[in-house]
């Protein structure tokens, strides 16, 4: 879907969001404010490896929500939830707000507001691998067609925040300990995503609102209208 994005509805909203950021965070970017992170090439190491944990995550949360039996309609209440979001955020709201994210605004000829984090980046990467900088090479030379195929570019919201967003409802109700870790998960990951240059900021805060209304939601509905054995 995320291939989808860029050609159906080329990027016009990363300016918007851009500016949406500094009003929300006191006339400053995000990045700015998490400088002692972007600075240091041990800490934009670690949280590229926990970014890149989290599709490891995803697998292991669906895994178990689907061989789970115990609590029915919580496990349908996470597939449901796991699906409407990719479907209305990943997809509907991604191409109504298209956006490509920090990293690529320079390319995309929108100005220089993210040069000082990138350069950071590259500095970070001559000591410790960086992925997110080689990843973002290839989707963006799959987007100008320097290579063949594509991953797509999508910044806005951030599916990687929603979902980990999601999984911590989801674990939270299975255990307190496990609601804990996916919390902290989430939270790091909140950060990842503006550190590493994927994400404005206000990206991740819709995807938190968005995956606890289509959770509280899809629970609401289960409630009312499932079957009595979903239900219980």
């Amino acid at each position: 879907m995320k291939g989808a994005v860029a050609i159906l509805s080329p990027f016009a909203w990363d300016h918007a969001l851009a500016q949406a950021d500094r009003v929300l965070h006191f006339g400053r970017a995000p990045h700015e404010w998490l400088w002692f992170i972007v600075q240091s090439p041990l800490a934009v190491r670690s949280f590229n490896l926990a970014y890149n944990s989290w599709f490891v995550v995803l697998i292991a949360s669906v895994f178990i929500a689907c061989i789970t039996r115990r609590d029915t309609k919580l496990r349908h209440q996470f597939l449901m939830s796991f699906m409407l979001v990719w479907i209305l955020a990943g997809f509907f709201l991604a191409m109504g707000l298209s956006s490509a994210g920090p990293c690529f605004y320079e390319r995309l000829g929108l100005g220089s507001d993210y040069h000082s984090l990138m350069q950071a980046l590259a500095a970070a990467d001559r000591i410790y691998p960086i992925w997110a900088l080689s990843t973002q090479d290839i989707v963006w030379s799959g987007y100008i067609g320097a290579t063949p195929g594509s991953l797509g570019i999508s910044a806005f919201p951030s599916m990687h925040v929603a979902m980990a967003v999601l999984f911590a409802l989801y674990a939270t109700r299975r255990s307190w300990l496990a609601g804990l870790l996916m919390w902290a998960f989430a939270a790091i990951i909140m950060v990842g995503s503006v550190v590493l240059g994927w994400h404005y900021a206000v990206d991740g805060y819709a995807s938190v609102l968005i995956s606890i209304a289509i959770w509280k939601a899809c629970g609401y509905f289960l409630g009312k209208f499932a079957p009595e054995g979903v239900a219980a």
